[in-house]
């Protein structure tokens, strides 16, 4: 019984360590995405925001699509958890404003490397600033109202309901 219970507590100290860092930046560019979230003439509503505090966002290609697919990558409709470090990759980069707070991103489209090396790495490699993960939040504004372009440690979770739901529309589901 006390391997178990050893066994269990470190299981549960291991988990905090699941999380990762990537950098985060924001965009609006009216297109349907690499999963099929939208229509010919630019994105679903629900893209720019699912509900309070549920964002979609361009993935680099580790996160969707290892194998370097462009079209509806197997990191469609995959949600992560970002918690804000406070700090941004440069000092010409944003604040980082907001330190603390969570938000909760579906990934809808693909943030390739190329024409986006600074930010968005291959898979195994790391971007400008030594990060090997990026999230391109979808957001007319600041995310959040304050969120310009922080550090994030990220974990993968189930997504809302909402989100899940408002997936279900996309080509890629």
């Amino acid at each position: 019984m006390k391997f178990l219970y050893t066994l269990f507590g470190i299981a549960s100290i291991a988990s905090p360590a699941l999380a990762a860092l990537a950098t985060t930046t924001r965009y609006y560019d009216g297109q349907e995405g690499a999963c099929g979230c939208g229509t010919s003439s630019g994105p679903f509503s629900w893209q720019l925001g699912i509900s309070s505090g549920v964002y979609t966002a361009a993935g680099s290609q580790a996160l969707f699509d290892t194998g370097g697919s462009t079209w509806c990558g197997a990191g469609c409709g995959t949600c992560y958890e970002l918690t804000n470090q406070g700090y941004s990759a440069c000092s010409t980069c944003g604040t980082g404003a907001g330190s603390g707070e969570t938000i909760t991103v579906m990934v809808t489209n693909v943030c390739p490397n190329n024409g986006n090396a600074q930010w968005c790495p291959v898979v195994g490699g790391v971007n400008e600033y030594g990060y090997g993960a990026h999230f391109d939040i979808m957001s007319e504004g600041l995310v959040g109202g304050v969120w310009d372009n922080p550090v994030v440690s990220y974990t993968q979770v189930a997504c809302p309901s909402a989100a899940s739901s408002d997936y279900e529309q996309c080509v890629c589901y």
